[in-house]
């Protein structure tokens, strides 16, 4: 586990429950994150602030979908930022009020160690905490426009190639886009919403007539952020009818050049067995049969590959 507290003066390393406890008695503002927390320190922490049951069991089992709830005068609020060297979701919980912001997370946050360090969090929390709210939230979500970016320009590299010569390779990197497009939009598909429940959010504590405009706007963004999944995961469809349709083609390209060959082969066969069985002009004494051999033989032979050749080619059977 590790944990860091923002108080304004400086950012203190591992901070214990009573210095948390003090700083909520004296009504100083703060920031503490926790990442990987173990029940027993969610449960301490819930009992200090008062936090609700619900809110704590969420925080316990995390898995959840983004959601804005509201417990008294504690807003909890699941939302979902980016690590970009894995190109994985980072699930964080966030408990906000006036007076402090708490942040809880599984796995290490880039975009909350770049708050950290830029120290933007808490001066707003103290003069305008809804704004401090959106600017961790915005923080959060700002690595997924490049991310789809990124998921859009694999697509061209690979429709590409598919339009050159389609193999299984590709095929299992299209499913793989397609796969983290869908994830993604399903983890992100609901805070888009927040827009829509307009009263709930102008009941957060603190709110203000400008938390309205901080609210569509992020509403924006990530229903920028959701179309553009949206989008790739449609043309990753797209792709792959193209991909089977190729294969079609290509299927359909063998099968008619082996068509041809069996039948350029299917009257020489014929004369073949014919001649063989009926006649011993071709089977006499080799001396004798060279006319006869270069005439019946080779000559019939080559006059049947090249009727059947020509018949194929004026039909376009090639």
């Amino acid at each position: 586990m590790r944990s860091w507290i923002d108080q304004g003066i400086e950012i203190t390393e591992g901070p214990s429950l009573s210095v948390v406890e003090q700083l909520v008695e004296a009504g100083q503002p703060f920031w503490l994150d926790i990442e990987n927390p173990t029940d027993e320190v969610i449960d301490r922490l819930a009992a200090r602030l008062a936090l609700h049951p619900l809110a704590v069991e969420d925080s316990k089992q995390f898995g959840q979908q983004g959601k804005l709830q509201i417990y008294g005068n504690v807003a909890m609020i699941a939302s979902f930022g980016l690590d970009e060297e894995r190109r994985q979701p980072v699930e964080v919980h966030c408990y906000y009020t006036p007076g402090f912001l708490i942040t809880l997370h599984r796995a290490p946050s880039p975009a909350l160690d770049a708050l950290r360090r830029e120290a933007s969090v808490r001066p707003l929390l103290e003069a305008q905490p809804i704004r401090a709210l959106h600017r961790l939230l915005s923080a959060l979500h700002a690595p997924f426009p490049a991310f789809v970016l990124g998921l859009d320009e694999r697509l061209d590299a690979l429709e590409q190639r598919m339009l050159r010569e389609a193999d299984d390779d590709d095929l299992t990197e299209l499913t793989a886009i397609r796969h983290q497009a869908a994830s993604m939009r399903h983890i992100l598909r609901p805070g888009r919403e927040l827009a829509a429940r307009m009263p709930l959010v102008m009941s957060l504590p603190g709110a203000t007539p400008d938390t309205q405009l901080y609210v569509e706007d992020f509403s924006d963004e990530l229903q920028r952020v959701v179309a553009d999944l949206t989008a790739i995961e449609e043309r990753c469809i797209t792709l792959l009818g193209l991909q089977a349709s190729l294969a079609g083609n290509h299927l359909a390209v063998v099968s008619r050049r082996l068509a041809a060959v069996a039948t350029i082969f299917l009257p020489i066969s014929f004369l073949a067995g014919f001649w063989g069985e009926n006649f011993n002009v071709l089977t006499g004494t080799f001396e004798k049969g060279w006319a006869a051999f270069l005439i019946l033989s080779v000559g019939l032979n080559v006059a049947c590959v090249l009727v059947t050749v020509f018949v194929l080619r004026r039909r376009r059977w090639t």
